[in-house]
């Protein structure tokens, strides 16, 4: 008899929500040979290639201790191995796109990530300001009213230094 695996709402929640922001990653995948488990391998609920980062989703944490107590050891052995992973738990779920982002780039520090901790400042700062950026830019470079180009030129520098600071050097 064949096992099919079914994802839970929380996991699809989550699935939909990277496909809606482009995120690339795979399902399920196995991390074998971990330090001190008592395993011969986990399976993460996502793992993000452009990141490096796994996603593992404690889904079943509200339903008793024994689950908790699963779950804990699965990020102790995480943990103990530097395995790049973050954490979501079903409390998580109703600002998804304010953790996902937040726990995705302390993980990025944490395990000293710098290109990828990039990448997702560069998505980030685009996300936020890279439009009103390029409205101004277009303003500076299609207008012939002066007064108008000084301007787009003091806002264009604004937007850089307030996307800079909210996302480069949060």
């Amino acid at each position: 008899m064949n096992k099919k695996f079914t994802r839970s709402e929380g996991e699809e929640l989550i699935e939909e929500y990277l496909n809606e922001e482009g995120i690339n990653f795979k399902s399920e995948i196995k991390i074998e040979n971990l330090k001190g488990d008592s395993f011969p391998y986990r399976k993460a609920d996502f793992y993000l290639p452009q990141y490096k980062v796994y996603v593992e989703f404690f889904g079943r944490w509200n339903v008793s201790e024994d689950a908790k107590n699963k779950y804990r050891e699965k990020k102790n052995v995480y943990e103990k191995n530097n395995v790049p992973c973050f954490y979501l738990y079903p409390d998580s779920l109703g600002i998804l796109n304010f953790i996902f982002k937040r726990r995705l780039k302390e993980v990025l520090k944490k395990h000293n990530k710098k290109w990828q901790l990039f990448k997702i400042n560069w998505n980030l700062f685009q996300e936020k300001h890279g439009l009103g950026i390029l409205i101004f830019i277009l303003l500076l470079i299609f207008s012939d009213n002066l007064t108008l180009k000084i301007i787009s030129i003091i806002l264009t520098v604004y937007l850089i230094i307030i996307g800079l600071k909210s996302t480069f050097f949060k």
